[in-house]
């Protein structure tokens, strides 16, 4: 039961406000980096001179294979996004950037859903306390989602609050919510923490030891039914300039990550997973290459 509070709540709300500098993001990278995954992922990206960015990804998991390709074009004042799934579906969204000052607008949906996939999205930022970013379906009976984070910067300690919550109008009902927190002093310790309507309360920390190693921990913990999980984890930089994290659970669980950079730009990354309680359950075993040109 981790869950990703920091990640849905305090950052996710707080995009919009700084890309720069992310609050409170060592926790999820120690302990929910996208390396800690169990298939064969490939992707190849390129960007041409116009500024169009070209990426093929490819997915083997057991014998199943499954592609996709993305196509972006940033104009300056819009960018258009074209993604091609393996079924055919073909993905498009229209952001105009800047419409107001602060403001982005974004049209989406697919085909051949046409209609029924139709999104709009709107993501405003003030200077460097507040964001807001909204969506919607396009459909009668529309289902919102709304994100809110401000934050407050005091001598070298910033604290961010942040929230978000959908409301399903066919039903007229909320179809979910989370209030989180977010405290970094100095750059080398973070706090966060979250609660959701599911009464999952979460807490996580983490502390900078050095300039190659952090350390991090989450405790969750359901007010209802009383169930607890733990994970604790640790990251570290070694002097080839590849990244090892690891991870473990409650549960017994051990996730390790071993990421190599191979020209600077281009990236692989080798994970595993074992039961530490139970060694006759099978390993997991992952492989993540990225190229970039």
């Amino acid at each position: 039961m981790l869950c990703r509070c920091l990640i849905l709540v305090v950052v996710s709300c707080l995009l919009p406000i700084s890309r720069r500098r992310p609050v409170c993001n060592l926790p999820p990278d120690v302990l929910y980096h996208p390396s800690y995954q169990y298939s064969t992922l490939v992707s190849v990206s390129t960007k041409t001179q116009d500024g169009m960015d070209l990426t093929f990804k490819g997915k083997r998991d057991g014998s199943s294979f499954s592609p996709d390709g993305k196509v972006t074009y940033d104009g300056g004042n819009f960018k258009l996004v074209t993604s091609l799934a393996q079924s055919g579906s073909l993905a498009l969204a229209l952001t105009g950037k800047r419409v107001v000052p602060g403001l982005n607008v974004t049209l989406s949906g697919s085909l051949p859903d046409g209609a029924n996939s139709g999104k709009v999205a709107v993501e405003y930022a003030s200077s460097d306390v507040v964001g807001i970013k909204a969506s919607s379906s396009l459909s009668a009976s529309p289902a919102l989602d709304v994100s809110v984070g401000g934050r407050v910067d005091m001598a070298g300690r910033d604290v961010v609050l942040g929230g978000q919550a959908g409301y399903d109008a066919a039903k007229g009902v909320v179809r979910g919510w989370k209030v989180g927190f977010g405290y970094t002093h100095a750059g080398d310790y973070h706090l966060a923490g979250s609660v959701n309507d599911a009464k999952d309360v979460c807490v996580q920390v983490a502390q900078t030891v050095n300039a190659d190693m952090t350390v991090a921990g989450e405790v969750v913990r359901n007010l209802e039914s009383s169930e607890t999980s733990m994970a604790v984890g640790v990251a570290r930089k070694l002097g080839s300039g590849a990244t090892q994290k690891v991870r473990v659970q409650h549960t017994g669980v051990v996730s390790v990550v071993h990421e190599t950079s191979l020209d600077g730009n281009s990236k692989v990354a080798v994970s595993g997973q074992f039961d530490a309680k139970d060694l006759a359950v099978a390993p997991k075993y992952g492989l993540s290459v990225d190229f970039k040109y």
